[in-house]
């Protein structure tokens, strides 16, 4: 079976993200197309709507599915329908035949459009329209045509971004990117996944909502004690069962309080915050600063993780348009570490003064 998904701002990245999650489940697929906004992969019968909750990129899945096929088959008379087009396909014809389909089967359908000016709906608004529950939503992308059949929920990640006790929001990682650091890891249910960075545990939380068991390490107090009632809080509120422990510890040591992790996944400190751009100088400055923590992790996650390491290194981004990064390649080759193919990935955020270069790293 053939199945849409469609993507976020960063489309290479959650593509990525996709193929790995499958690949570490042992998930065969084949990739049948590819843009900036959706990927048309050929699949077995899954579980998508757990698994669109495991991904960070990911924001409709749709299977495809044969035009004369019932759009439709609930018992409401009256439903809500949208149909959201991904690339420049005519869809006069689908129109008129989800019309035609409508009037045959006697139901009162209204079609509706995206409040914003893009051709298809936000996750949000399919979720608002109740369309996967009342309704339906029809996906056209190139010459493929599909039903949703899972939506990513930003309610449900906002309401655990709200109710979760501790709170540092300038400080923490977003969700959506604290699941694709994990997925990319390949970290799969029951291994341990590391953060030598844990913070508030955001990335902790996520992965044990993943099935993944969990090592975070800090050097703050403060930080230790927030992720603590963090995860009680995540433990109760949604039943999760998998294992934790929180140390804190100077990250350039982890070897002395850690034998052995399947993989580790995090974002480490990147300077102090910036309300405005870097000069040149004050670039180059932070960069300095921060290379000796770099080489000292690096080193050390070569010592306890068996497999992969996902690690985030910032790009600053210059008045003059220029980008300045760490020497990653030198931090690699003394740490004795190798990239995947294709590294560093670029992440961005809209209000972010600075890139965050994603690596994939291996022994």
């Amino acid at each position: 079976m053939q199945y849409i998904f469609t993507f976020g701002r960063n489309p290479e990245l959650s593509l990525l993200e996709l193929k790995i999650f499958l690949n570490s489940r042992n998930i065969k697929f084949k990739l049948i197309d590819f843009t900036e906004l959706a990927a048309v992969l050929e699949l077995p019968e899954l579980n998508f709507k757990t698994i669109i909750n495991k991904l960070g990129g990911t924001l409709k899945i749709a299977k495809i599915i044969d035009k004369n096929e019932e759009f439709y088959s609930g018992a409401n008379k009256k439903i809500n329908y949208a149909i959201s087009v991904y690339s420049d396909t005519d869809v006069s014809e689908l129109r008129s035949l989800v019309k035609k389909q409508m009037k045959l089967y006697k139901l009162k359908a209204m079609q509706k459009n995206s409040q914003r000016p893009l051709p298809f709906l936000s996750p949000k608004e399919v979720i608002n329209f109740k369309l996967l529950e009342e309704g339906f939503e029809l996906i056209v992308f190139e010459k493929y045509f599909g039903k949703t059949i899972a939506v990513y929920n930003p309610k449900e990640i906002e309401r655990r971004d709200l109710d979760r006790p501790k709170q540092r929001p300038k400080h923490m990682i977003s969700i959506r990117l604290a699941k694709i650091l994990i997925n990319l890891s390949g970290a799969v249910e029951d291994s341990v996944l590391l953060d030598p960075f844990c913070g508030y545990g955001i990335l902790l939380q996520e992965a044990m909502l993943m099935g993944i068991n969990v090592f975070g390490v800090d050097k703050s107090y403060d930080c230790v004690n927030a992720s603590e009632i963090n995860i009680r809080w995540l433990k109760k509120k949604y039943n999760v069962k998998k294992k934790s422990k929180i140390v804190r510890g100077d990250s350039k040591e982890l070897s002395k309080f850690i034998r052995k992790v399947d993989y580790a996944a995090t974002e480490p400190y990147m300077g102090p915050l910036m309300k405005k751009l870097p000069t040149h100088g004050d670039a180059i400055k932070i960069l300095r600063e921060l290379e000796p923590m770099y080489l000292g992790v690096l080193k050390e996650l070569s010592k306890v993780v068996r497999k992969k390491i996902v690690i985030i290194a910032p790009r600053f981004r210059l008045y003059s348009g220029k980008r300045l990064s760490l020497d990653f390649d030198k931090l690699l080759k003394a740490s004795k570490l190798k990239p995947m193919r294709g590294m560093p990935l670029i992440y961005t955020a809209p209000k972010s003064k600075m890139d965050r270069e994603i690596w994939i790293l291996s022994k």
